[in-house]
């Protein structure tokens, strides 16, 4: 009788434990693959959702030059390529925080999808890669952190709100305890939000407030001047009544940074009032869409949603006179959010060109001096407002009477 082929129960046996013993060793190793594949994805889907973060910070339509604030930009308000969502899910609550320290601003991110899971401490963008995914969080644990937690001993939180691009929700910590450093440890995550915060250096015109001034108005801290120029959601935008005592030897002792209605700027010619340049270098130049996204301002015709490359920042020379201004209005005890140059936007929205090269439809006091604006009309121009009316830009570089006139924001 010829035998037959086949495997023994033995041999059987044999096989089955192998592949056990495979299945052991294999499956941990395929699910952390998973596992880590997916976290990259999350992480990676959080950074391209904070490189468009970026575009709306250094677009410059919006105010964030606090260094006490922390600022959320919820990921919803955010443009990127493609529609990006968490690869477990799409994300309930996700938010990109960002601070300004004087020089330039740091990222941060915090988030949950509706699968539960995200990262719920605030994270800077260089420690994504090393922070563990969590599981089972709710939406309302992301939004707690966000309403009251700063970031850096920042006092002040403001969260956008996406449809009218302005920052709608403002809060004051009282406990600065209630922050997270600016690596991303220590601080706590819960806790009153507080009031928000009010100086009663600033005196408004008799019978008005805050949130009944208009275009034009007359504010006062101690003993300089401010004109209302426009409401930024809830906070208030002035411009100086005056441009600052710059370079100024006229008058021996002067204080340098303090409005006086006899300076108008600055001259090249001598000793009068001394020389200075808007910037040491041509610093935008070939790099606006780049190193300083936006576009430059090339019509003096205003448009809807124009994007002007806004250029006042560290490079600046007149960074420090307009810092030091700030300084000294703090310590007469007015709460200054931030202090710049007015931008050519506010300018179009003031009245200034409107097809012309004027100021003529603008109120008078936005003519009443001569002085500089934030922003570049190309790659070596900025713009300027004349005294006589006339409205332009010229050279950064060139040394005649326009002056530093600050804009400040409570």
């Amino acid at each position: 009788m010829k035998k037959k082929n086949g495997f023994t129960l033995i041999e059987l046996l044999a096989v089955i434990i192998i592949l056990g013993i495979l299945m052991i060793i294999a499956i941990p190793s395929v699910t952390r693959y998973i596992s880590d594949s997916r976290k990259n994805a999350y992480v990676d889907t959080a950074k391209e959702i904070i490189g468009g973060a970026r575009n709306i910070v250094n677009g410059g339509k919006l105010e964030m030059y606090s260094t006490n604030t922390t600022y959320y930009i919820p990921t919803s308000c955010i443009k990127t390529e493609n529609a990006l969502k968490s690869p477990y899910g799409d994300f309930t609550q996700a938010y990109v925080g960002v601070i300004y320290d004087g020089k330039g601003y740091k990222y941060y991110w915090i988030s949950v999808d509706d699968a539960g899971q995200g990262v719920s401490k605030i994270t800077p963008l260089d420690k994504l890669d090393t922070e563990i995914i969590e599981s089972d969080l709710k939406a309302s644990d992301i939004e707690g952190v966000v309403q009251t937690t700063g970031i850096g001993n920042r006092s002040e939180i403001y969260i956008l709100d996406c449809d009218k691009q302005s920052w709608e929700t403002q809060r004051h910590l009282d406990d600065t305890s209630n922050n997270v450093s600016e690596d991303g440890g220590g601080g706590s995550s819960s806790g009153g939000s507080g009031s928000e915060s009010s100086s009663n250096a600033v005196v408004y015109p008799e019978g008005k407030t805050k949130d009944t001034v208009v275009t034009g108005d007359i504010v006062t801290i101690d003993t300089e001047e401010f004109y209302v120029v426009k409401h930024d959601g809830r906070d208030l935008v002035l411009l100086s009544h005056y441009n600052l005592n710059v370079g100024d030897n006229k008058k021996p002792g002067a204080i340098e940074g303090i409005q006086d209605n006899e300076v108008k700027g600055w001259v090249s010619s001598g000793t009068q009032y001394g020389y200075i340049s808007f910037s040491s270098t041509n610093y935008w130049d070939g790099k606006v869409g780049t190193d300083y996204p936006g576009n430059y301002c090339s019509s003096n015709t205003y448009t809807s949603g124009t994007n002007c490359a806004y250029v006042y920042d560290s490079n600046s020379n007149l960074k420090t006179y307009v810092d030091s201004y700030k300084t000294y209005l703090e310590g007469k005890g007015a709460t200054i959010k931030s202090a710049r140059l007015l931008r050519v936007e506010e300018a179009f929205e003031l009245g200034c060109g409107n097809g012309s090269w004027d100021c003529n439809n603008a109120p008078a006091f936005v003519k009443e001096t001569s002085y500089w604006l934030g922003s570049a009309y190309d790659t070596i121009r900025v713009w300027h407002v004349i005294s006589n009316g006339n409205f332009n830009y010229y050279y950064y570089n060139y040394g005649i009477t326009f002056g530093v006139r600050p804009v400040i924001v409570i």
